[in-house]
């Protein structure tokens, strides 16, 4: 009889488990882990952020490419240069960076996330760095409004939670 109800009880363990993890926590999710990629990159846009509102040169030289060039979403083929881009920056609040993901490809690492620049609309922002030795310089960034759902990308899956990358 003790047999038969051992794995009875196992799977019942195992169905509880769950349920009171969610109700010890207040039924909130975990948050996840990040990468190391994407705690470094985090540190670097925040760096960028406050040296571009700083109007800090120095530390904007050394994270920023000579050639850099802004894309926007609005005017793609129009791109903006680097030194026009850090004058219609600067003074600009430091802004949260959300669900960011670093795809590194050795020598060139591709970064996007979701810039809450509240009370304007958030955009979503694609960095390409680009490596030279031990540092990551800014080469483009790509970016457009983030949320309106009502305008679908083709391929793009809307439905459901951001995944969470680990």
């Amino acid at each position: 009889m003790k047999t038969r109800l051992l794995p009875l009880l196992t799977m019942m363990a195992a169905l509880w488990a769950p349920a009171s993890e969610a109700q010890s926590n207040g039924g909130q999710q975990r948050i996840p882990t990040v990468t190391r990629l994407v705690q470094l990159f985090t540190t670097l846009e925040r760096e960028l952020m406050t040296a571009v509102q700083k109007g800090d040169s120095t530390a904007i030289n050394n994270v920023v490419a000579d050639d850099f060039e802004l894309r926007s979403g609005a005017m793609p083929g129009t791109p903006t240069p680097r030194a026009e881009w850090l004058r219609h920056s600067r003074g600009q609040a430091v802004a949260p960076i959300e669900q960011m993901a670093v795809h590194d490809y050795g020598t060139a690492a591709v970064v996007s996330y979701l810039w809450k620049s509240a009370p304007r609309h958030d955009i979503f922002v694609v960095d390409v760095w680009g490596k030279s030795g031990d540092a990551w310089k800014l080469s483009v960034r790509y970016a457009g409004p983030a949320g309106d759902r009502q305008f679908h990308i083709p391929g793009a899956v809307l439905e459901g939670l951001p995944m969470e990358k680990k």
